[in-house]
């Protein structure tokens, strides 16, 4: 096995985060591990792996005891200290001595303590076969580690403020160009401070929201460019879609593919009969188109994205200002849903990317009309 893919291929592999600390005649020891796991219950036992160059090895050969500090979320800078070699690791860490004398790290979301039954050689590492003699946990979200980099455990809830935020900045209860803080956010949704801040940094990185001093952040406005460069790849994932689906779904894909058309089609009066309606059925059908390509990774790939922001964002003030050429592009665009349909019945690939290639057009054009209208941005 090569060591470069060993190590890629493992590294898929996510784990918790610890320190494992040893004292040994009056020095304490401390390294960065992620080889840790429960051996057994009863006894309760550990298997704890530690590289056999390392100091920390030498103190747990010698003193048999040592402890697990398991982190939490916020500790991955302790982490990446710990993991250094020659370096002053416990300066302004503040620990406390377990019971068999081992330094504990006192604000570490649990701790382990443990006296080594057996010591085993295993390649480049010493691997201890310890006893648990105490244990004990506060309330917290663990640190992670996945290729590579420190992270932190994504609970539902986490994805659920997420898209509660996201959906505020793209509908513009948040206004473009306000202020708004993590504290007003978390006060106003209910949810954990941590939540909202992973969500804001997801945000940031959309580039729907940009931080500013202080914790602050601003709602960005959508311009031309966002617009352009948001459809541009929005149709570049649509026509890939197409040549992965066209020809090859199901006849009940297809019908619920029309039924999705339908729902962004145009009431008798030539306007919708809800634009909050309108704006979710137009959403919905060019998620599907995507969705239809069975390809879990485009899908998701597609769902980052801010084109349906940018997009439903030109619909509603396209649907408020009652204005002729807006109206006009609208109704193209519902046409153009049709055509897509009919394109996906007839298994016409060609016809199908013609299609979504002019619909991005259209679509640029009425967002750059809307924008000129209002000043340069929505």
């Amino acid at each position: 096995m090569d060591r470069d893919l060993f190590r890629d291929v493992i590294g898929h592999f996510a784990s918790g985060v610890t320190i494992i600390t040893a004292r040994h005649k009056e020095t304490n020891f401390g390294i960065t591990a992620s080889a840790v796991c429960s051996l057994s219950l009863d006894p309760p036992m550990l298997l704890v792996c530690v590289n056999k160059k390392t100091g920390t090895r030498h103190a747990i050969a010698e003193s048999k005891a040592f402890a697990v500090n398991i982190l939490h979320e916020d500790q991955g800078e302790l982490a990446a200290r710990f993991a250094r070699p020659n370096t002053d690791k416990y300066r302004g860490v503040e620990i406390v001595y377990g019971e068999l004398g081992e330094p504990l790290l006192k604000d570490a979301l649990a701790h382990l303590e443990c006296r080594v039954v057996e010591e085993v050689t295993a390649g480049t590492h010493s691997v201890f076969l310890a006893e648990v003699q105490n244990a004990w946990a506060k309330e917290g979200t663990p640190l992670t580690y996945f290729r590579g980099k420190f992270g932190r455990f994504q609970e539902a809830s986490d994805e659920r403020v997420y898209r509660e935020i996201r959906q505020l900045v793209l509908e513009r209860d948040v206004p473009a160009g306000q202020s708004i803080t993590i504290n007003d956010l978390a006060y106003q949704l209910d949810a954990p401070r941590q939540a909202v801040y992973y969500a804001m940094t997801r945000l940031e990185a959309e580039g729907l929201v940009t931080r500013e001093e202080e914790g602050r952040y601003v709602v960005s406005p959508l311009d031309s460019e966002t617009l352009n460069g948001a459809l541009d790849t929005r149709c570049a994932l649509e026509v890939g879609a197409a040549e992965k689906a066209v020809g090859r779904i199901s006849n009940e894909e297809l019908a619920e593919l029309r039924r999705r058309m339908e729902a962004t089609l145009f009431s008798g009066e030539g306007r919708p009969v809800s634009a909050e309606r309108y704006v979710e059925a137009n959403a919905a059908f060019h998620e599907y188109t995507v969705a239809l390509a069975n390809n879990p990774t485009l899908l998701e790939t597609y769902r980052q994205l801010t084109a349906e922001a940018v997009m439903s964002s030109a619909l509603r003030a396209a649907l408020e200002a009652d204005d002729e050429f807006a109206g006009e592009q609208l109704k193209t665009l519902a046409e153009d849903h049709v055509r897509l349909t009919e394109a996906f019945e007839a298994g016409d690939l060609e016809e199908a990317k013609r299609v979504v290639r002019r619909h991005t057009e259209a679509a640029k054009r009425l967002g750059r009309y809307l924008m000129d209208s209002a000043g340069g941005s929505l």
